[in-house]
């Protein structure tokens, strides 16, 4: 089989399957990544791996393949097919992540509120739950949680401050 005809299939085969998924509304993304450390950011963002930057990776090294093997370069064809797709791979997450940035969420992370003080919006009484306002100071994220007392003698009235102690699913335990 030639360059050209190899070059070519894989860069139909590989747009092909990206326009089905663009097609069919694949807005969620097959991770390939298998828990090696290369998600995308703490707040969400494209892996590394996705199966669209994949797909990506491999239309780029069939088009550079194809165009360095049909004008008859001096570099072997390879090493222009997989820097050609190593290029678009990189300008494409770029992209991917900077419209990542650009998303907002509703999605807050517990974890985050942990030592950050809290307001009493619902009274804690002794050994029962109430609930809690916190915000975090420069990012704007802010959320109510269920919250209990650390010390099942304490309780706490509307509209003292709290420290959140820890997040236990969406009950945060304060003193």
């Amino acid at each position: 089989m030639s360059p050209l005809i190899l070059y070519g299939l894989i860069t139909a085969v590989s747009g092909g399957f990206l326009f089905v998924m663009a097609i069919l509304g694949a807005d969620h993304d097959i991770d390939v990544d298998a828990d090696v450390g290369l998600d995308g950011f703490e707040a969400g963002g494209p892996s590394v791996l996705s199966l669209k930057l994949i797909l990506i990776f491999l239309i780029g090294f069939g088009l550079c393949g194809f165009l360095s093997a049909y004008f008859k370069t001096r570099t072997h064809h390879v090493i222009l097919a997989l820097i050609g797709g190593a290029a678009i791979w990189f300008v494409s997450y770029q992209a991917l992540s900077w419209l990542y940035r650009q998303q907002s969420t509703s999605h807050v992370r517990g974890a985050l509120f942990v030592g950050r003080e809290a307001k009493v919006t619902v009274p804690i009484p002794k050994g029962g739950s109430g609930e809690i306002f916190s915000q975090l100071e420069g990012t704007g994220k802010s959320t109510y949680f269920n919250a209990r007392a650390q010390d099942a003698d304490a309780e706490y009235q509307r509209g003292q401050t709290v420290t959140i102690r820890s997040v236990e699913g969406t009950t945060a335990i304060v003193e």
